[in-house]
């Protein structure tokens, strides 16, 4: 027993000295893999290298064109047809709108073009496609609204002017146009007051110049006159001003 006793000793003393790095010595380096030759030991360590970073995720795809419908290529193609099918730049409009590669912006314009060319209906259609490809446009939904009234739509292009006005609330023309679909619905209290609306974001929008409507437009005096009461006249009488403005400093006339 004793010698079995002192064999151990000796086998846990040598376990010992196998295992503990004497003081002073030198640490063996860990192995660097190939492909991170050149890191120090302490980057290339496996206990202390950073994680495998996660593989990229693949890319998406581009989301596919919205394709006009049924009826809107139906149109295109009468179109094509019409005198103004056979325009160069008519003709490269059609081509980009028919396989859905056509902005908003330009189908917005090429739908103004109809209008102005006397198609107003047919430019509803283009224009009905403009908002499919962006519905969150103030100005699409805007020119949607005038399209729709011009069409005698009036209930349609009322929500046309609300949504462009949900989208810009500081839509002068917006307002404005709102207030003529209620004008031509009889429904005059709300008229006249997207007619205020439109006239303190822009006064501008009285001048015939900048918006001939308003040679046509019966209640934009009591509009003019309420604003005034509530801006400038609110008092019922004006109040004068006492002191005139210094006149501006004379020039100095130049020396030779």
């Amino acid at each position: 027993m004793k010698h079995v006793s002192s064999l151990a000793r000796i086998l846990a003393l040598f376990s010992v000295v196998v295992v503990a790095i004497p003081a002073g010595a030198a640490e063996p380096e860990p192995t660097v893999p190939a492909e991170d030759a050149g890191a120090s030991p302490a980057t290339a360590s496996p206990a202390e290298a950073p994680a495998a970073a996660p593989a990229a995720a693949p890319a998406a795809a581009p989301a596919a064109p919205i394709l006009p419908d049924a009826a809107l290529t139906k149109t295109i193609g009468q179109v094509r047809k019409s005198p103004i099918g056979s325009e160069p730049n008519a003709a490269a409009y059609l081509d980009l709108i028919e396989v859905g590669k056509a902005t908003p912006p330009q189908v917005n314009d090429f739908a103004a073009y109809l209008a102005k060319r006397g198609m107003p209906r047919i430019a509803l259609s283009f224009q009905e496609y403009a908002l499919k490809l962006d519905p969150t446009n103030a100005t699409l939904w805007l020119n949607a609204g005038t399209l729709r009234r011009t069409s005698g739509s009036l209930g349609p292009a009322a929500t046309a002017f609300k949504n462009a006005i949900e989208i810009d609330p500081a839509n002068a023309l917006a307002h404005y146009n709102l207030g003529a679909v209620y004008d031509a619905d009889k429904n005059y209290d709300d008229a006249i007051e997207e007619y205020r609306r439109a006239l303190v974001l822009d006064p501008d929008l009285a001048d015939p110049r900048k918006n001939p409507q308003v040679v046509n437009n019966e209640n934009l005096l009591a509009v003019k006159l309420e604003i005034y009461r509530n801006q400038a006249g609110s008092l019922g009488l004006p109040l004068l001003q006492m002191q005139k403005a210094p006149p501006p400093p004379k020039k100095s006339p130049d020396k030779p």
